[in-house]
C-alpha cells in the first residue's frame, strides 16, 4: 500500500515538499523576527545554520527521490486535453493535481484519509506546487542522457560558463555553494548556479512546449549531449544592481532553474588566482600585476587592496582554516602571511601590511598549504638546491624555521595539497609527476608519473576517498588516496589552447565538492562541473538505504 510504505516515492515527494515549504515559511519569517536574510550568517548563526542544515535535507529527500527512478505507472490520473497541452502556466496544464479525489493512496482504509488530506493540502501550496509537477508529470530518460547529465565517467560535463577567452581561476563561496566567481583575462563574474546544482535527472514533459513560449534571453540551456558543439558565444549578461547581495538558496532567486546567471561583472584584469574564505562570502583575487584585492560576493566594489599593482606575480592564495589569515606566494618565491581583519584599514587610511614575509625558494614559488595550523606552513616551488618541498615553523626565528626539505621535482613543483585525516603532501611537478609525503614520518611514500605534461591542479576530495590532478595537456585523473592507482581519466577535459598559451595551458584548476562535485576551469575558455558516481564515494550504501527523516 502506498500510504503505509514510508519509503514509497509519494512519502518521499511529500517529505521533499515539506523541508521545501518549511524552507519558505523561514524565509517568509525571520525578516518579520527583525533578521535581514543577507546578514544573517552574522546577525544570527543558529539562524543560519538551520537554514543550512534544511538545505542540506532537501539535497539528500533529492538523491533519495531519484533513486526511485521516477513516478511508478499510472501514478496519478491526467486528463490530456488541448487546454492542457496549450502553453501557459505549469499549474494550468495539470489541473487534475488538484483535484480533491486524485491521489496517489488508491486504498480506501481509513488509515490512508490522514495521508490524502496531507497530499491535498501540499499540492494546493503554491510555494512548492513546481515541486510536484516536476517530480509527477515527468518522462524518464535512457541511462546515458542521465549519465551525460550529470557528469559521469562516460558521459560530459556541465558546462557552467564558457568564454572566449581563457579562464584562469575560480572561487566557490564556502558560505553558499551556489555561487561562483570566475577570472578571465578582461574581468570577473560572478555566477549563481543553484539552477544547476538542483537539477535532477528527469525533463518535463512539457519542456520543449514551454522552450518555445518563453524567449531565449531568458534561459542559459547547459548543453551536456551531442549538441554541445552547437552553443556558441559567451553567457548572457544578467543585469545586477550593485551592491546588491547576491541570491542565496532561501532568498528566493529571479533563476529559471536551466543554467547559471551573471549576478555581477567586475573590469579587473588579468587575474591569475583567486581563493574563497573557509565560512564567509567574501573572497581574494591575485593578478599578473601583483595586486591582491578582496570582495564580497554580491558587491560590486572591493572591500580593501591587501597588495598594490607592481609586484611580482601571484602565484598562489589560501585562507588557512580559521580563516583569520591567508597567505600569498609570488613568482620571486617569497611568501607572505596577513590578517584577515581589514576593518581598521578605512580608519587608518592605510594598506594592510603582511606580518611575516620570507623567501621561501630562491628561484620562484609555486604553491602552499597550511598544515593542520597556521604556524605550520608547506611550500612547493623551485630552488638551486633541489629541495622543492619545503616544511616552515612560523613561530620560531627565521633562520630556524625551516623544518624539513624533500628533495624532489627536478624541474621544480608546480601544485600542493594537504591531507589532514592521512597526514600527506601531495605534490606535482613539472615533468608530470605526483609525490606524496608523510609527515608523521617525513619521508616520501609514492612517487609516480601521473601525467606527460605538467601537473597544473591538485584538489583532494573532503572525505579523502580519493584527489583529482589535472595537467597542462588538458586530461584530468581521478587517483585513490589509499593506494594512488588510477580510478578514471577525463581526456581533453580543458583541451590545450596555443593562441593563451603565454598564460597557461590546459587544466588551470580544480576544485573538489561535497557529494563527489568536482569543479574545473582551463585554457579552453570553460568551466566545467562534474559528479563523480557514487563508486568514488563512501556515501554510496548509505544513500541506497533507507532516509530516516523527522520533522
Amino acid at each position: 500500500q502506498e500510504h503505509s510504505n514510508s519509503n514509497s516515492y509519494s512519502w518521499s515527494l511529500m517529505r521533499l515538499a515539506m523541508v521545501q515549504l518549511v524552507l519558505n515559511n523561514l524565509k517568509t519569517f525571520y525578516p518579520f523576527a527583525g533578521h535581514d536574510l543577507a546578514e544573517l550568517p552574522v546577525s544570527s548563526p543558529l539562524c543560519h545554520a538551520v537554514l543550512k542544515t534544511l538545505q542540506c535535507w532537501e539535497q539528500v529527500l533529492l538523491r533519495r527521490l531519484e533513486i526511485h527512478g521516477g513516478p511508478p505507472q499510472n501514478y496519478i490520473a491526467s486528463h490530456t486535453s488541448e487546454e492542457s497541452l496549450s502553453g501557459g502556466p505549469a499549474i494550468l496544464r495539470h489541473k487534475a493535481l488538484l483535484e480533491p479525489t486524485n491521489t496517489p493512496f488508491k486504498s480506501k482504509h481509513h488509515l490512508a484519509l490522514s495521508v490524502k488530506r496531507l497530499w491535498q493540502y501540499l499540492v494546493k501550496q503554491e510555494e512548492i506546487q513546481e515541486t510536484f509537477i516536476r517530480n509527477i508529470f515527468t518522462k524518464k530518460r535512457c541511462l546515458n542522457e542521465i549519465e551525460a547529465d550529470l557528469g559521469y565517467p562516460g558521459g560530459k560535463a556541465r558546462i557552467i560558463h564558457k568564454e572566449s577567452d581563457i579562464i584562469t581561476a575560480f572561487a566557490v563561496n564556502k558560505a553558499n555553494r551556489n555561487c561562483i566567481a570566475i577570472a578571465s583575462s578582461h574581468d570577473v563574474q560572478e555566477l549563481d548556479v543553484s539552477g544547476i546544482l538542483a537539477t535532477q535527472i528527469y525533463t518535463w514533459v512539457d519542456d520543449d512546449a514551454e522552450m518555445e513560449t518563453k524567449g531565449s534571453e531568458d534561459f542559459l540551456v547547459i548543453h551536456a549531449r551531442d549538441d554541445l558543439t552547437a552553443v556558441q558565444g559567451t553567457t548572457p549578461y544578467t543585469h545586477s544592481n550593485p551592491g546588491t547581495p547576491i541570491n542565496m538558496p532561501w532568498l528566493g532567486s529571479t533563476q529559471t532553474g536551466r543554467g547559471a546567471s551573471v549576478m555581477i561583472k567586475k573590469a579587473i584584469n588579468n587575474v591569475r588566482r583567486m581563493t574563497s574564505h573557509p565560512t564567509l562570502p567574501y573572497y581574494l583575487t591575485g593578478a599578473q600585476d601583483g595586486s591582491v584585492r578582496m570582495f564580497e560576493w554580491g558587491h560590486s566594489q572591493q572591500i580593501t587592496c591587501f597588495r598594490s599593482g607592481g609586484n611580482s606575480r601571484v602565484t598562489r592564495m589560501r585562507f588557512n582554516y580559521q580563516g583569520n589569515k591567508f597567505g600569498i606566494v609570488d613568482a620571486d618565491g617569497y611568501l607572505s602571511l596577513y590578517q584577515t581583519n581589514w576593518k581598521c584599514c578605512p580608519v587608518t587610511g592605510s594598506m594592510p601590511k603582511p606580518y611575516l614575509t620570507w623567501q621561501c625558494h630562491n628561484k620562484t614559488a609555486n604553491d602552499f598549504v597550511f598544515v593542520s595550523s597556521s604556524s605550520l606552513i608547506a611550500t612547493a616551488g623551485l630552488s638551486t638546491d633541489n629541495r622543492n618541498i619545503c616544511l616552515w615553523d612560523t613561530l620560531v626565528a627565521p633562520a630556524n624555521s625551516l623544518v624539513h626539505a624533500f628533495t624532489c621535482h627536478d624541474s621544480g613543483a608546480t601544485v600542493l595539497a594537504y591531507a589532514p585525516k592521512h597526514q600527506l603532501l601531495i605534490s606535482g611537478g613539472r615533468k608530470g609527476f605526483t609525490c606524496a609525503f608523510d609527515l608523521r614520518q617525513r619521508q616520501q611514500r609514492q612517487l609516480f608519473q601521473s601525467h606527460d605534461s605538467p601537473v597544473k591542479a591538485i584538489a583532494i576530495d573532503p572525505t579523502e576517498e580519493y584527489f583529482v590532478t589535472g595537467s597542462a595537456e588538458g586530461n584530468i585523473k581521478i587517483w585513490s588516496l589509499s593506494t594512488f592507482s588510477l580510478l578514471h581519466t577525463f581526456i581533453n577535459e580543458h583541451a590545450r589552447q596555443s593562441i593563451f598559451r603565454n598564460i597557461g595551458t590546459g587544466v588551470m584548476q580544480i576544485e573538489t565538492g561535497p557529494a563527489n562535485h568536482i569543479f574545473s576551469c582551463g585554457a579552453d575558455g570553460t568551466m566545467k562541473m562534474r559528479i563523480l558516481p557514487d563508486q568514488f564515494s563512501p556515501l554510496n550504501e548509505v544513500l541506497r538505504n533507507d532516509v530516516k527523516f523527522m520533522l
